[in-house]
Formats: C-alpha cells, sequence, structure tokens
C-alpha cells in the first residue's frame, strides 16, 4: 500500500516537471517597437506616402450662401449690391393698362409668362454722377453727352449732384461702365424680377397706388400738362439715388419706379421671354430695352413692367442705369 502511494506521488512530480518544460519551450519571445515606426491607429490622420492616399486634399471652407436681403459692396465703386435668390417669378402683366401702348417707343407687356432664373446681384442704386465719374477718370469711360440735367445748368460734374443719378449716357456707355466694375447690365428679366418680386405685384412696393413719398414722378413739381398736383415728391428733376425707402421693391432695390429710365442688357422682343433666343445678345443690332420710368412721366409709366425702347447710341436727361452680377 505504502509503494502504491509513493509512486503516485513520483508519477505526479515527474509530470509537473515535464509540464513546465514544455510550457517554457512554447512560449515565444516577446519585441517591442519603438513608438515611432508603429503604424497609424484608427484615430491618427496621417497618410503613408507610398500610397496613393499620400496627397492630402485640404478641407473646404464653403462661403456663406446669400440668401434674399444679402448685400455686398462693389471695391471698384463702392456700389452696394443685393442678391435675388434663384426661381420662378411672374414677368409681364395683362392688367387693362399693360394692353395699350401709349405714345412714344413703349412696347407691349403681353402675354403673362413664366420665367426661371438662377440667382443673381442687383445694384440697390442706380450709378450715379460720383461713380461715373471715377470711371472717366480711370480713362475708361467717355464723359455723358451733356453736364446739364433738366433744370441745372452744371450737372454732372458737380459736387452737389455727386450723389444723383447719372444721365446722358448711351447703352454703349452704360455697358462700358459696368465692365469696369466687374459687373455687366441686367437683363430685361432681372431687371423685372428684382423690381417686383414673385407675387406680379404692379410697383415695386405693392399694388397701392403712386405717392410722393414712394417715387420721383411727374408731380405738383413737374412742368407738364399731365402732372399730378396731388402729390408732391420734392423734385422738379432727379432726386438723389436711394431718396424714397418707402418705394423699395421687396429685395430692398431703390428707384426701380421713377428718377430715371434704366437701360438693360437686352434686345427688345416680344414675350414670352426666352434668354436663349438672341436676346440676350451683347453684340447683335437692334433697340435695347429700358426699365423703371422717369421724373417726367405719369403714373402709367412707373408700373413694373412697362417696356421701353431706344438704339443703343442713344442719351436723354432722363436715362440712367444700374448693373447686375451672375456671382
Amino acid at each position: 500500500m505504502r509503494k502504491g502511494i509513493v509512486w503516485l506521488i513520483i508519477v505526479a512530480i515527474f509530470g509537473a516537471i515535464l509540464s513546465a518544460c514544455a510550457t517554457q519551450k512554447l512560449e515565444p519571445t516577446l519585441t517591442f517597437e519603438p513608438i515611432s515606426t508603429l503604424s497609424p491607429t484608427a484615430t491618427n490622420t496621417s497618410v503613408p506616402t507610398n500610397t496613393p492616399e499620400a496627397t492630402i486634399v485640404p478641407t473646404l471652407v464653403e462661403t456663406e450662401q446669400p440668401t434674399m436681403g444679402s448685400t455686398r459692396i462693389s471695391e471698384v465703386d463702392q456700389m452696394v449690391q443685393v442678391y435675388v435668390p434663384a426661381g420662378e417669378f411672374i414677368m409681364g402683366s395683362n392688367d387693362e393698362n399693360a394692353k395699350r401702348t401709349l405714345e412714344g417707343r413703349s412696347y407691349p407687356e403681353i402675354p403673362v409668362n413664366t420665367v426661371y432664373l438662377d440667382g443673381y446681384w442687383i445694384d440697390k442704386y442706380e450709378v450715379s454722377n460720383g461713380q461715373y465719374a471715377l470711371c472717366v477718370d480711370a480713362g475708361v469711360c467717355q464723359p455723358p453727352i451733356d453736364s446739364e440735367s433738366h433744370t441745372r445748368g452744371k450737372y454732372f460734374g458737380n459736387p452737389e449732384y455727386s450723389n444723383y443719378p447719372v444721365i446722358w449716357v448711351t447703352w454703349y456707355k452704360a455697358r462700358a461702365y459696368c465692365e469696369w466694375t466687374g459687373r455687366r447690365l441686367p437683363t430685361e428679366a432681372e431687371w423685372e424680377k428684382a423690381a417686383r418680386s414673385t407675387d406680379g405685384r404692379k410697383y415695386p412696393w405693392g399694388n397701392d397706388p403712386l405717392s410722393g413719398e414712394r417715387a420721383n414722378f411727374c408731380d405738383i413739381n413737374c412742368p407738364y400738362d399731365y402732372a399730378n398736383e396731388l402729390y408732391n415728391d420734392g423734385y422738379a428733376d432727379t432726386s438723389p439715388v436711394g431718396n424714397y425707402p418707402a418705394g423699395a421693391s421687396p429685395y430692398g432695390v431703390m428707384d426701380m419706379s421713377g428718377n430715371v429710365w434704366e437701360w438693360t442688357g437686352t434686345l427688345i422682343q416680344p414675350y414670352p421671354y426666352d434668354s436663349t433666343d438672341g436676346r440676350e445678345n451683347l453684340d447683335a443690332p437692334g433697340e435695347r430695352a429700358w426699365r423703371g420710368g422717369p421724373w417726367k412721366n405719369s403714373a402709367w409709366w412707373m408700373r413694373s413692367t412697362v417696356r421701353y425702347r431706344s438704339v443703343p447710341n442713344y442719351s436723354w436727361e432722363v436715362l440712367g442705369f444700374r448693373c447686375a452680377s451672375s456671382e
């Protein structure tokens, strides 16, 4: 009995010795790489230089997308521009006023058509004498045809009227100025959308009647038989740009009714409006559209849909312009 127990003890000791030896032989020898040579972990943003992904593209920070009400200022002439968002608007009019054309060079406003425009920028104000003089001084623009206005012997070049709209400029001169500033003349569609927005309104401020607080038109100060003596806008001639905030368009654009007519870049052609049919070709011959109505005209001409036209080398004491930009 004792011999059996002794043999069991001997066998257990011998087995333990063999197990320990086997374990020591199987355990690998561990080595440690320096930290600088370790492969990048999931949180490491570096990329090995021997792979196609080695060129790291910087993160692009998008500029703030302009919205309705956004403004910016031109570094060239300090003109404030406002943003008109992309979308459709109602162009033209079917009201009784639009179904007839008056004397002169007015053009049909019918039929009404829906037009889509990409977003764009348009000058908040008509280009002033002072701004246009900058272009003349730079040797790019030619002076206006005449330096007088209807009631003022010295208008262009007179510091007293620096903030009044430039007049007596042809379409070519207006175009040259806009291009000098890095802008362009607005299309007829861009002009109308900026004036009346998307709800088909009659005037920039809505459908309420014209008044002396909203626009510079032929009122009690006007020397013509058709003058409306019920109102007084304060001027018998041009007024300073932006002088009638109550007449601003929904986008905040000023003087789109009254003060002076404004050149557009568009050849006058029938509606429906189609920007691809050649009317926006700046090099094509033909009459160019005016918009806005001047201080010397009556209420019929103050509507946002009124279209007027002339040859591009024409100038007048009630004709000015503003510029626009696609970007």
